[in-house]
């Protein structure tokens, strides 16, 4: 019987410990775990590139303006002569252009004699007929009767003049333009073999385009995630950068508590290895839903728990380490900042 009360006497204590611990301090300050970050930078490129040569390692300090790697982009061969077959197929179509106009001129050339020559057959014939007439009424006076048996011969004579003129000038106009057409190079596949041309040597400059990687401020090399000759696709990160500070402190502070935590509040960030190391930071973001809180940063690592995201930005001079575990505590009196 002693024994079965001292189990439920445990028991009792065991549960009151744990719920000491675990409910939420509605009354006593409000406290959080948090981890100490700084923004980071992804390294990338908008097109395939090969890594020549990596000059750091993770975790390297440099500074700003350091290489980091040195790189080079190189234009695939398939661009290059999908470019020159689509200029050589142009130029095809081009000179084939050339020949038809050609042919049109020659066609309009001979269309034009064949029309005069025929002109010049009807003007003869009327000539003809006009001067027959003419000496049947040699030595005859018969006034006024002399010009009417051949003055409807002269205008017809006349509209052949007139017809052999409008058809010169017709054709002469067509094949001036025809002409002038190929004395322009006025192809409507000129355009766009210029245009290909253009593109063509920029893609020859772009062919091999050594890159230097630089880094952009003081700060801390990340995760490398390429390798030395190797082709990384456009948009793929090389690699990872970091401040040399963290200067963005993430926690979470639990469900229950979610309604004392604001934007712009302020709260003391304290190492949890040195005492010493205190800096005022303010609230600057909050999460958007409720989420299952990182085992690292729970009261007791072995229970679930679930709260709100709390971003809090803290000086960049401070002295924690990247993802350093730091304590977050809102007190009415921050603390000034050295």
């Amino acid at each position: 019987m002693g024994r079965f009360n001292l189990y439920y006497l445990v028991i009792a204590l065991t549960g009151g410990i744990l719920f000491s611990v675990l409910k939420p301090e509605y009354n006593s300050e409000l406290s959080f775990f948090g981890i100490a970050q700084s923004n980071e930078t992804e390294i990338n490129y908008n097109y395939p590139v090969v890594v020549e040569e990596i000059l750091v390692k993770p975790g390297q300090e440099v500074k700003k303006g350091e290489i980091l790697l040195r790189l080079s982009r190189r234009k695939a061969k398939e661009t290059l002569q999908d470019q020159e077959y689509r200029i050589a197929e142009l130029r095809a179509k081009k000179a084939l252009w050339k020949l038809q106009k050609e042919n049109e001129i020659l066609e309009n050339r001979i269309k034009l004699k064949a029309k005069l020559d025929e002109l010049e057959s009807q003007k003869n014939r009327l000539k003809q007929e006009i001067a027959y007439k003419k000496s049947l009424y040699d030595g005859l006076t018969l006034p006024g009767k002399n010009e009417a048996a051949y003055n409807y011969l002269e205008a017809e004579l006349q509209n052949i003049l007139e017809a052999e003129n409008a058809t010169r000038q017709l054709y002469e106009a067509k094949i001036a333009g025809l002409e002038k057409e190929l004395q322009l190079g006025q192809s409507p596949y000129e355009e766009q073999i210029k245009k290909y041309e253009a593109e063509w040597e920029f893609e020859q400059a772009q062919d091999f385009q050594p890159i230097v990687v630089v880094a952009p401020s003081d700060g801390i090399v990340g995760d490398i995630k390429c390798k030395e000759a190797e082709h990384v696709s456009s948009f793929s990160t090389l690699m990872t950068f970091y401040e040399p500070h963290p200067n963005i402190v993430k926690g979470f502070v639990h469900e229950d508590l979610t309604l004392k935590v604001d934007i712009g509040q302020e709260f003391v960030v304290s190492s949890l290895k040195d005492e010493n190391l205190k800096y005022s930071g303010k609230v600057i973001g909050l999460g958007s839903r409720i989420v299952k809180i990182p085992t690292r940063l729970r009261k007791i690592e072995v229970i679930k728990a679930y709260g709100r995201e709390v971003l809090i930005e803290i000086p960049a001079s401070n002295a924690f380490l990247q993802n350093e575990k730091v304590s977050i505590v809102h007190q009415p009196n921050p603390i000034q900042n050295p």
